[in-house]
């Protein structure tokens, strides 16, 4: 019954972290487009400093997306479980 709830927790963590992803993406989209049209309408054919804003939050949104669907919650939790294993080993050890 734990492992099961366990892994409903996490699903549910998962599925958060690529809705927050896809809010974000739009957000990311809908001002990045504003900012565009701004500089396209004010200065045409002119210097385009949307470009900057779109570049640095865009490696924002990159990242968001990596977190979200490469490096899933849980990806590591092995890796996390065996450390705290080996963690608990020497606390037992030295008491």
């Amino acid at each position: 019954m734990a492992d099961r709830e366990k892994r409903q927790e996490l699903a549910a963590k998962i599925g958060k972290g690529k809705a927050d992803f896809i809010r974000h993406l739009i957000t990311y989209l809908v001002v990045i487009t504003i900012l565009a049209v701004i500089n396209n309408v004010t200065d045409s054919g002119g210097y385009q400093w949307w470009l900057w804003p779109a570049g640095c939050w865009g490696v924002f949104v990159v990242i968001n997306f990596l977190s979200a669907f490469v490096f899933k919650a849980g990806t590591f939790k092995r890796l996390e479980d065996q450390l705290a294993e080996k963690e608990l080993e020497k606390m037992n050890r030295g008491n």
